[in-house]
């Protein structure tokens, strides 16, 4: 049986999340993929943190958009996490597309509400201009932010997100934006879920997933991907299914 193992945010169990070094161990694990998230600064760069605010994942304060590039690339984003990964920065998008090519796939997440309508054509641009349109994949949860990729870059691969069952609205948009999978949390994953995508010719991803007996349950539903904060626990599990 093969999945797609993907490092949440890299390896964020082990490393700070969205981080050149969590980034860095998710490779090292073994992962296949790796999933991050991309906002706008102030100044228009694209930036690769999640949360809207800085608080929880550096020392500055307040919304990132607020931020240009020069005042974010001087905050700590590995102090909070632990005093081994202080100087730690945000990276910037085309930074981790510079460092990832040809290792794995990244799957980019579209985080902010606020960056809708104006973050679609830089990502495009970003990703045709770094020659990596072959393994990035664009995911969000607004997903006015797919149907504007779409229309832009008619290239784009893309993973429709869904937070509640997929059967609402999910796989009929990934069918309409002629995406490639549909990404729900794990909680609404079923054998039926699993069936009408396949049936459609969609992968089923499926995030954020840490309990290895989660794993084994999904799965044996036929899953294509799981996201999770420790990619070693997919790797072992991987040769557990490969034995």
């Amino acid at each position: 049986m093969g999945f797609l193992a993907i490092a949440h945010r890299g390896a964020s169990g082990r490393a700070p999340e969205n981080t050149h070094a969590s980034f860095a161990a998710a490779l090292a694990l073994g992962a296949e993929a790796i999933e991050l998230d991309c906002q706008l600064s102030a100044d228009g760069e694209l930036v690769v943190i999640h949360d809207e605010t800085l608080d929880r994942t550096t020392d500055g304060r307040g919304p990132v958009g607020d931020r240009t590039w020069e005042e974010l690339a001087r905050l700590d984003a590995g102090a909070w996490f632990d005093a081994s990964y202080a100087g730690e920065r945000i990276p910037r998008l085309d930074d981790v597309l510079a460092r990832v090519r040809d290792r794995a796939l990244l799957n980019v997440e579209i985080k902010s509400a606020r960056d809708v309508g104006a973050i679609e054509a830089k990502l495009a641009a970003l990703v045709a201009h770094a020659d990596a349109t072959e393994w990035v994949v664009f995911s969000s949860f607004h997903w006015d932010a797919l149907r504007t990729l779409r229309a832009t870059a008619p290239w784009a691969r893309l993973g429709v997100l869904c937070d509640d069952d997929p059967r609402r609205g999910g796989l009929a948009l990934a069918l309409e934006l002629r995406g490639e999978a549909i990404i729900p949390g794990r909680r609404w994953i079923d054998a039926g879920v699993v069936a009408e995508a396949h049936a459609r010719g969609l992968d089923v991803w499926v995030w954020t997933v840490n309990e290895p007996g989660e794993m084994r349950r999904l799965l044996a539903l036929g899953v294509d991907g799981l996201f999770s904060d420790w990619p070693e626990r997919l790797a072992d599990l991987a040769r557990l299914f490969e034995a």
